[in-house]
């Protein structure tokens, strides 16, 4: 993919959505985005990985501007159109043609450095505000549909099984068990879940680097955004919620009653059925598997690469740690409350 200077960026900028300023690169992992400070705010540009087709950018556009007029307080980035109405542009150059978009920069901190600042007593109020931003995320995407949502993504709870091939490849005996008690139990009811469970699209990535935090005057550190929708797929409603806990989780002593309050964040928003509930625990278990087996297969691939395993110590201390406790812990005030 032959690189876009900020210089280009600019130009692009400019021309095509009438927005000028100083253009700094932005890490990342495929696409190009650039930050862009213009008088009226700051954007981000973003060419997109050749491998990205329209339907999968126009997914992530067209959820972006649905929540941005359902769910307005999400603070979801805003697609900008061009001066000519479009969200997604074609542009060539080097032969070949690039996707480009352009969409507000969200500002604030990432949930992973926000909540390492915080003293315990004021942690749980970021807890519940995370569960009502998801629960506006899912209550915001409940009537949304597109195609590319279909995709076999790999990120997605339903395609778990693909990965079990790789549960032998894990060193660590007692985590290769723990791994492959928990992930076939999850795929062994995928079917009847499917009959039972609601399904939609989703975000699908709710992680801790993809929840922004802002001060809000007077009341502290709340979640302000949800970025990055490239997971985005059709899955059960339930995994957005079990997404937010399992990253969540992982910063806190006590995980349990980090969820509970995210739980209840997201209950005031967005309810579900007693038959959801009593699936999280098995749903937060299930993803930290999916997890470690993503890394599980990447690590062979990539065996010189030493970052590959290094978020996974997290990850293999909370699925332990789970794994140990009583399937209805996290919700049980919640079931108590429930006749459904």
């Amino acid at each position: 993919m032959d690189k876009l200077s900020p210089e280009a960026a600019s130009t692009l900028a400019k021309r095509h959505w009438h927005i000028e300023g100083s253009v700094s690169a932005l890490p990342s992992y495929a696409d190009q985005n650039f930050r862009i400070r213009a008088a009226q705010g700051d954007y981000v540009l973003k060419v997109a990985h050749p491998d990205w087709s329209r339907p999968d950018i126009e997914l992530e556009n067209l959820a972006m501007m649905a929540l941005a007029e359902r769910e307005p307080l999400l603070g979801c980035p805003r697609v900008q159109l061009t001066d000519g109405g479009e969200h997604l542009l074609s542009l060539t150059w080097s032969g070949r043609p690039q996707w480009v978009r352009m969409l507000s920069y969200v500002p604030g901190d990432t949930y992973a450095e926000a909540i390492e600042t915080l003293s315990q007593a004021h942690r749980p109020a970021l807890h519940e505000s995370l569960g009502r931003a998801v629960g506006r995320l899912t209550r915001g995407l409940r009537t949304f549909q597109h195609p590319a949502a279909e995709r076999k993504h790999d990120w997605n709870l339903m395609r778990l099984p693909a990965l079990l091939d790789e549960v032998p490849h894990i060193h660590d005996d007692r985590l290769r068990d723990l791994v492959r008690s928990h992930a076939r139990m999850f795929c062994l009811s995928l079917g009847s879940w499917r009959a039972e469970l609601p399904v939609t699209v989703l975000h699908n990535d709710a992680n801790d680097l993809n929840v922004i935090v802002v001060d809000q005057p007077g009341i502290g550190k709340q979640v302000g955004a949800v970025i990055d929708f490239g997971d985005m797929c059709t899955s059960f409603r339930l995994a957005d919620l079990a997404i937010a806990c399992t990253y969540a989780m992982q910063h806190e002593a006590d995980p349990v009653a980090c969820a509970q309050r995210i739980v209840a964040g997201y209950l005031a928003e967005q309810p579900l059925r007693r038959a959801e509930l009593e699936r999280l625990h098995a749903f937060i278990l299930a993803r930290l598997c999916h997890s470690i087996l993503m890394a599980t297969r990447t690590h062979r691939a990539q065996p010189d690469n030493p970052f590959v395993m290094v978020s996974q110590q997290g990850v293999q201390r909370l699925l332990r740690h789970l794994a140990a406790i009583e399937h209805n812990a996290i919700v049980r005030p919640f079931l108590e409350a429930t006749h459904d």
